[in-house]
């Protein structure tokens, strides 16, 4: 099959390529086929932000086991781990 495309537009259409990991001719097809095209995208923002609050719930554990607190209000925690979701998901 041979088709005809302006260089900008080629352009794009290999930069999408190459962010889904995949060749111009797999792209092109799963494009026209309909096919959900997945990108993966970079995690590191994700990764920091789940080790700061699995740093988080060690420290309030340490205390709870020392005595130091009685009762732990992890609200915030679960906000914290529901924004990371959404930004998984979205």
């Amino acid at each position: 099959m041979h088709i005809r495309i302006n260089k900008n537009d080629k352009l794009k259409i290999m930069k999408k390529a190459k962010k889904a990991k995949m060749s111009l001719s797999e792209y092109m097809i799963s494009s026209s086929l309909e096919e959900q095209i997945i990108v993966e995208t970079d995690k590191r923002e994700y990764i920091t932000e789940l080790r700061r609050i699995g740093n988080n719930i060690n420290q309030l554990t340490k205390k709870v086991n020392q005595g130091i607190l009685k009762e732990v209000n992890l609200s915030e925690v679960k906000r914290e781990l529901n924004k990371i979701w959404q930004l998984l998901n979205s």
